[in-house]
Parts: C-alpha cells; sequence; structure tokens
C-alpha cells in the first residue's frame, strides 16, 4: 500500500491529513496536551479560551468551545517530533486503542500505525470528520531510547476508563445520588453511538455506594 506524506506547516511542528489521506506515524506519548480554544467563525480560526486565567471575551460572546487534544509523532521515518492536533471525538478512539494495547501487554510507543483521516461516530452516534488508527507490523520510526518519557507528567500516568466525553456529561453531578440502573438509562439515552454492554460497564464503575463517583473514571497505567 501507498501511504500520503503528511501535511506539515510552514510556520510550526504541527501536522495533519486532509479527508481521506492516509499516512504512517508512531505515537511520542499516549498522554495529550489538552487546550480548550473557540471557534471564530469571522477570522476561521482558533483562539484561546481564557475562563480558566481570567474573564474569556470569547465565552462572553457566545463562542462556540472546542476541545483540542495534541500529540506528539514521529512522521517520515525521521527522529524529530511532530504535533499532531485531535478532536475529542479522535481522541477517544485513540485512548480506547492505547488501552486495548496496554491491557495485551504493548506498549502503544511501539507500534507504526497506518492513520486515515476520514469519517468517525462520536459517543452521540454523529458521524463527524476525524482520525483512525490501524496499527501494523512495521517496524517504529523512532527506537524507545530516543522517545520522551511515556507520560510527561504524574498526572500523565492515568488513563480514562469510562470516556472524558461521558465524564464532561455527569460533571454537575458529582456526588448526586442514583440507582445503577438510572444511570445505565440516562448515559444510554445521552451516548447512542457507544454499545450497551460498554455503557453498563461505565455505570457499575461510576455508582459507588448509590453515588455518582467520578474519580472511579480512572486508574493508573501501570
Amino acid at each position: 500500500m501507498s501511504y500520503s506524506d503528511w501535511i506539515q506547516s510552514s510556520k510550526s511542528q504541527r501536522v495533519w491529513l486532509e479527508d481521506s489521506m492516509t499516512a504512517l506515524g508512531q505515537f511520542a506519548f499516549i498522554a495529550p496536551i489538552h487546550r480548550v480554544k473557540h471557534w471564530d467563525r469571522n477570522t476561521r480560526k482558533r483562539v484561546k479560551c481564557w475562563a480558566a486565567e481570567s474573564g474569556c471575551a470569547f465565552c462572553k460572546a457566545g463562542l462556540p468551545i472546542l476541545n483540542e487534544f495534541t500529540y506528539g509523532i514521529y512522521i517520515n521515518g525521521e527522529k524529530e517530533m511532530r504535533y499532531l492536533s485531535a478532536t475529542i471525538a479522535a481522541h477517544t478512539l485513540f485512548q480506547q486503542t492505547f488501552s486495548h494495547l496496554i491491557d495485551e501487554h504493548v506498549n502503544p510507543t511501539d507500534i507504526l500505525f497506518e492513520i486515515k483521516r476520514t469519517k468517525i461516530k462520536t459517543s452521540h452516534g454523529r458521524a463527524v470528520n476525524g482520525y483512525n488508527l490501524i496499527t501494523t507490523e512495521m517496524p517504529p520510526f523512532v527506537d524507545e531510547k530516543f522517545r520522551p518519557s511515556l507520560y510527561n507528567s504524574e498526572e500523565q500516568e492515568w488513563r480514562w476508563v469510562v470516556p472524558e466525553e461521558i465524564v464532561d456529561f455527569l460533571k454537575d453531578k458529582e456526588g448526586d445520588p442514583t440507582t445503577l440502573i438510572d444511570l445505565f438509562l440516562l448515559l444510554r439515552d445521552t451516548f447512542s453511538g457507544m454499545k450497551e454492554k460498554d455503557l453498563k460497564g461505565y455505570a457499575v464503575r461510576l455508582v459507588d455506594n448509590n453515588v455518582i463517583t467520578l474519580k472511579n473514571a480512572q486508574e493508573k497505567w501501570i
């Protein structure tokens, strides 16, 4: 199979793919840099959200909020790290893939992936543009001794065993009394794009003594 070349920014180390393009990539780390941004329709650019640091004029103006997850990635056999930004839908897919690999005792950063820009489903069941991953048997571009730590901080040694979209949806319900079946039904109605079996598992994890407990949404990678 022939692969596309990554599109590279002339002003930064950012790379991306256009629709239907497939390229090879190796992740440098599995916990991305998370930034909250706004989409400015007038300039057609993403701008930083300042809500966490001070008053945000973009929030007050009602500009849509975007969650941006940026991963370090190696491309084209080079040892220099580039940066790939993903939406929350693609980020959720990445994390599910990484979790499955680690459960099989495979380091995700040892894998060379086929990365395709295509339609993927959100947890709400909508089809959106995003990145899909397929593992390959090809050797990685960069050996472990030349890569950064799998985690960039103590915080990043934790993995989400419940998708962050569900956690964000339930953040205002932390500590609320509920039953397992009631939470499952709520999640099933809200996240139609997810399998019922998975939603039942998330409900079991998040209901502790008949109370919604979001700290159970994470566990140590190792």
